[in-house]
């Protein structure tokens, strides 16, 4: 998918700027304003404000234009094929040239009032008794379009957030499928049921993996008895003699851990191999 990082950048940065400086302007300087003690500073005072910031609200304006155009172009494929793209784009351009023009107007009536100069007004958009006939009718226009502004640009940022969730992934796939010609009515609603089973299969199919993997790994693993005591495990402990095929080895000479006089007591014997044969006690020599 095609990036437009700039144009969306132009398009919200100069939006949220030409959204948050008219409803600054209402309520900081046009209040800021109706507080100062001399009648006739307060309309030239706020007449000062509004010039100094007509040319960064024109780049804004300009800039979020621009990226809008771009947008439009760009987007054009969806407000063909998607179900609500084309409403919300008609009604996202009505709002931008409703806030445009009464951008503009607001902009020559600013002019009208930095020409009538210091004239004595209750606020930078309320009249007194004193104001003169012209400037009072300037002023009543300018209060109902300083809250103008920002109500059309406040509805496009709504609308700009509502664009944004059209163009999520399953937005963007339910809302093309009636554009199809030759699918039916309900295939939307079937297509949504049937990605809900397969979530709730695959979910199961998850919870059946984990319980199996639980009961292998019980039965895999037994509890571990301990092992008996072993015959041999005392037969380490019993002393090792090396005889050798074919010599005669006599009794005295054979190494042994146990005492001299078990030594002496044990009966030997060869056999006709030469081998050394060591009787228990309590037998009889074989060869005697």
């Amino acid at each position: 998918m095609a990036r437009h990082t700039l144009a969306r950048s132009l398009h919200d940065v100069g939006l949220a700027t030409w959204f948050g400086g008219s409803l600054m302007g209402a309520v900081g300087l046009n209040g800021a304003a109706a507080s100062l003690v001399d009648p006739a500073e307060r309309s030239a005072a706020a007449t000062v404000g509004w010039n100094r910031w007509a040319p960064v609200n024109a780049a804004a304006v300009g800039a979020h234009l621009i990226g809008a155009v771009q947008l439009l172009r760009t987007e054009r494929g969806r407000i063909r094929r998607q179900d609500g793209v084309a409403k919300s784009s008609v009604i996202k351009t009505a709002l931008t040239a409703a806030a445009l023009g009464t951008t503009a107007y607001s902009g020559i009536l600013n002019r009208h009032m930095a020409a009538a100069g210091h004239v004595p007004v209750t606020g930078a958009t309320e009249p007194s008794a004193a104001t003169p006939a012209g400037v009072a009718s300037t002023q009543k226009q300018l209060q109902a379009v300083q809250w103008l502004i920002p109500s059309l640009t406040g509805g496009l940022v709504a609308v700009t957030a509502w664009q944004s969730e059209q163009m999520r992934p399953k937005q963007v796939l339910f809302g093309s499928l009636p554009s199809l010609p030759s699918l039916p009515a309900g295939l939307p609603k079937l297509v949504s049921a049937g990605a809900g089973v397969l979530l709730l299969t695959r979910v199961l199919r998850a919870r059946r993996s984990k319980a199996a993997t639980g009961r292998s790994d019980i039965t895999s693993s037994p509890a571990t008895l301990p092992a008996p005591p072993s015959p041999l495990a005392d037969a380490e402990s019993l002393p090792v003699t090396t005889l050798t095929p074919g010599a005669v080895t006599p009794t005295s000479a054979v190494t042994s851990t146990s005492s001299p006089t078990s030594a002496k007591n044990t009966p030997t014997s060869t056999s006709s191999e030469g081998k050394l044969i060591i009787a228990p006690q309590g037998t009889t020599n074989p060869q005697s």
